[in-house]
């Protein structure tokens, strides 16, 4: 692997005796920078696990497709209740409960009213 090419700079900041401030470039060239050879860098760990999780999702969705082919599930049948009185067995509910039931008023659906409209009105 070959080097990374980086500019270095070494400055110099001295001072006189007369307090003069002064800065003078000692070293200002190009040098290469050699990284040592790792078995494993960031890099490489991050393509391993991005590899192993891609593998691992593979393997759970070839598992659902299978087990979704293997057996259908049967349909479980839900409960509708009564359809009709005759389904009822009164014997079970309180006596102070059958005589509000007889007792209330048979609803009737609203009606429907009609908007009188005059004849030169456009709503």
């Amino acid at each position: 692997m070959g080097g990374r090419p980086f500019g270095l700079v070494i400055n110099l900041n001295y001072k006189d005796l007369n307090g003069n401030i002064f800065q003078d470039a000692v070293f200002n060239q190009t040098v290469t920078i050699i990284e040592r050879e790792d078995g494993l860098d960031g890099e490489t760990i991050f393509m391993y696990m991005f590899l192993a999780g891609l593998g691992l999702l593979v393997v759970v969705g070839l598992h659902q497709l299978l087990e979704s082919r293997k057996h259908k599930r049967s349909v479980q049948k839900v409960e509708m209740g009564t359809t009709s009185q005759n389904d009822v067995d009164m014997s079970w509910i309180p006596q102070e409960t059958l005589n509000q039931i007889n007792k209330a008023s048979p609803r009737r659906l609203p009606r429907k009213r009609a908007q009188k409209r005059s004849v030169g009105s456009d709503e």
